[in-house]
């Protein structure tokens, strides 16, 4: 029986207006509620980078609160360094309150220099104010209380000093992946994690884009032209191992193999680097519905992956 939560990851893109794209969003996160998922993460984006139109994902899941009941609720992640501390606090504690204590509050500290400029912060700052960020979470007396929101931070990291840092704070620890030509440097993400846990870290959130389709070629097909449009070539992306991507045992395959999932007690599944619409991303997220169905109720297949490392 596996242990391992799985959640959906959005980043609220796509080339249509706000109001669409934000509508959608909220509606995908009513339909992973129905399908079983038990949390819902929204990425940040700010100036409309990536196409992103979650730029206050806080405000996005306070309307998501109200459409749903159960599902936990993420940012993944706010840029904390470029947050007022208290003024981030309170927006918090206020979207906990309003979601009957289901916030999952991940905080990073941004990599966009231009971003930061533009929000007149040096970017050489950006990890001591993440700090003082961490402080006022810790610390600030604000209304609505922020105490519960304490025990369900998280931060995003991929360096050994933010993993050293979120096992200091007792944080969890948020872990992406970074494509390339060669394919994802996903063993050096393994022995960070692998760090994180040996120095008492309990809680890892790993993000996965997983695309699964009832033919391999549908669904290399439907994610081409966005591949393409971010300036990267399709199949060698693909054929990278970037996304996993494919028929249901294609995508199961390769997730069961990532040195990355002995580690995680989350998985938060997304679709990046697509753009797609809610009725494209409705299929996709039954799929991902059962494929999570298959890891929980069969045997857990990080174990073999265990074994195999400490043989």
């Amino acid at each position: 029986m596996s242990s391992l939560e799985w959640g959906v990851l959005t980043h609220a893109a796509g080339s249509r207006d706000s109001a669409t794209e934000l509508a959608d969003t909220v509606r995908l996160a009513v339909r992973a509620e129905e399908l079983g998922f038990g949390s819902f993460w929204v990425a940040q984006h700010h100036l409309g980078a990536q196409q992103g139109h979650a730029s206050s994902p806080l405000v996005v899941l306070a309307a998501v609160a109200a459409r749903t009941e159960r599902i936990g609720l993420g940012t993944a992640v706010v840029v904390g360094a470029l947050e007022h501390p208290l003024r981030l606090v309170e927006d918090a504690a206020t979207v906990d309150a309003l979601s009957g204590g289901r916030l999952e509050l991940g905080l990073g500290a941004g990599s966009d220099p231009g971003v930061a400029e533009a929000f007149g912060i040096r970017p050489q700052d950006r990890h001591a104010r993440l700090d003082t960020v961490l402080d006022a979470l810790a610390e600030a007396d604000v209304v609505p209380a922020a105490g519960g929101l304490r025990d369900r931070l998280w931060l995003a990291t991929s360096s050994e000093a933010g993993v050293r840092t979120a096992a200091e704070r007792g944080t969890g620890l948020l872990s992406g992946r970074r494509s390339g030509p060669a394919g994802p440097d996903d063993a050096r993400s393994a022995d960070l994690l692998a760090r994180f846990r040996a120095a008492g870290g309990r809680r890892v959130g790993l993000s996965r884009p997983l695309v699964p389709g009832a033919c391999g070629e549908e669904v290399r097909d439907l994610l081409a032209p966005h591949i393409a449009r971010s300036g990267r070539d399709p199949v060698a992306h693909l054929a990278a191992g970037n996304v996993y991507a494919g028929t249901e045992h294609e995508v199961a395959t390769g997730l069961a193999a990532d040195p990355c999932l002995p580690y995680a007690t989350r998985l938060l599944c997304h679709v990046q680097p697509a753009r797609l619409t809610f009725a494209e991303l409705d299929p996709i997220l039954r799929r991902v519905a059962r494929l999570a169905r298959g890891f929980r109720d069969g045997p857990d297949p990080r174990e073999d992956h265990r074994r195999a490392s400490t043989a």
